[in-house]
């Protein structure tokens, strides 16, 4: 008798959920309007697009479910790890090579600095050094620093998870959450809301704000939901249902705008509270795809547009910027985070362009450039899986392998 927990990893009851992947652009356009809140403030409703600053927990939760929801159970690390090198590595390499090159270009350029921490972000070690988290010189990169390490130890918590009931497993989610409310409680009683803080005595918050240890259990919320439907939960609420909880979550945070613990952006938690509702909306999305509904998020044209939000993602902030340096050149990136730039209408023309060249930088990189290397990496990849297999069966069978 197989022991409860040890049973085989179940397949999902639809392998692929495409509104999984047109929500990969909602995630994408969350990022892009959040940053356009800081770096180019509209009058009136710049507040409403501040909502928007959750885009990173949305791509982290995102991430858990999407690699939950398609676990197969037999995975090694090596290929496992390979195929989402063979993604992201080579967008990751000219997403810090642009914004490095503009950098260096400029005298007055700390040029070691800029260097080291592209390193960092190149080999996905920036969100663990506090000095180098947000100074990249695309700040944006800090993301797969935790995407990464999370892809890492997934293996191990895929099958967990997979091997928990659905009560089980909606307890994790609850300490899950948990963990990260302590964790922020912690940085409030450490670092005040309000009070004045210099970035250079900030790198326990940086650390505690923006390290895997720090997002993990945006994530886990992720993995948890899927597992949970994976393992015969039928998820009730529909995805109206599911939007009006978030307007309504939403409207209460709009209405602490004002208030010191949301007036600070590494402080505010829109992302704690937004997490969980990030986890629903996803389940929503699947359940309705597994009754045989179609979505919004299904559409040819939302699913190619989701196909694009990495290089939309690792992109937009660059071209942001890049706008927002040619309308205040005497600001420094730091200084539209510490100094904020005063809200006026002509920052709707700005971000139209800015948005417009994004879609665009994230088609073509997509097309011509990540997708094509994707397929020749993994190519290679699944070669040498099949030769290595190959060669491990006749050594099962006691036979010599050359």
């Amino acid at each position: 008798m197989t022991k409860p927990g040890n049973e085989e990893l179940q397949p999902p009851p639809l392998r692929n959920v495409r509104s999984l992947t047109g929500l990969r652009f909602l995630m994408s356009m969350t990022v892009f309007i959040s940053h356009l809140a800081v770096l180019m403030p509209v009058p009136h409703v710049n507040d409403v697009l501040g909502l928007a600053g959750s885009g990173g927990t949305f791509f982290l939760v995102l991430s858990g479910f999407a690699l939950t929801w398609s676990f197969r159970g037999n995975d090694r690390l090596g290929w496992f790890l390979g195929r989402r090198m063979a993604r992201i590595w080579p967008t990751l390499v000219i997403a810090l090579a642009l914004p490095l090159g503009f950098a260096l270009a400029d005298p007055a350029t700390d040029a070691a600095h800029m260097i080291g921490a592209a390193v960092a972000a190149l080999f996905f070690v920036q969100a663990w050094i506090p000095p180098v988290v947000l100074e990249s010189t695309n700040p944006v990169t800090w993301m797969l620093s935790c995407v990464v390490f999370f892809y890492a130890i997934f293996l191990w918590v895929g099958r967990f998870a997979l091997r928990r009931t659905p009560r089980q497993l909606l307890w994790l989610a609850g300490l899950t959450l948990v963990y990260g409310w302590v964790i922020r409680i912690a940085l409030w009683a450490a670092y005040p809301p309000g009070e004045p803080l210099a970035l250079e005595d900030a790198s326990g918050l940086t650390f505690g704000i923006y390290s895997p240890l720090g997002r993990i259990h945006e994530f886990l919320c992720g993995v948890w939901m899927a597992a949970a439907m994976r393992r015969g939960l039928k998820f009730r609420f529909s995805v109206g249902q599911v939007y009006a909880a978030m307007a309504v979550v939403l409207g209460v945070m709009l209405a602490m705008s004002g208030t010191s613990v949301r007036s600070e952006v590494p402080h505010d938690p829109l992302d704690l509270v937004m997490a969980p509702m990030y986890a629903l909306l996803l389940a929503a999305y699947t359940q309705r795809e597994v009754d045989g509904h179609g979505s919004l998020f299904s559409r040819p044209a939302l699913v190619a547009l989701g196909k694009t939000s990495m290089g939309v993602y690792l992109f937009h902030f660059t071209v942001l910027f890049t706008v927002a340096a040619m309308v205040y050149p005497d600001k420094e990136m730091v200084d539209f985070f510490l100094d904020p730039v005063t809200p006026v209408n002509a920052h709707w023309l700005w971000g139209a362009v800015s948005l417009a060249v994004s879609l665009l930088v994230g088609w073509l990189v997509h097309r011509f450039y990540e997708d094509p290397i994707e397929r020749r990496l993994r190519a290679w990849l699944a070669t040498r899986a099949e030769k290595r297999r190959s060669a491990e069966v006749p050594a099962e069978k006691g036979e010599l392998v050359s």
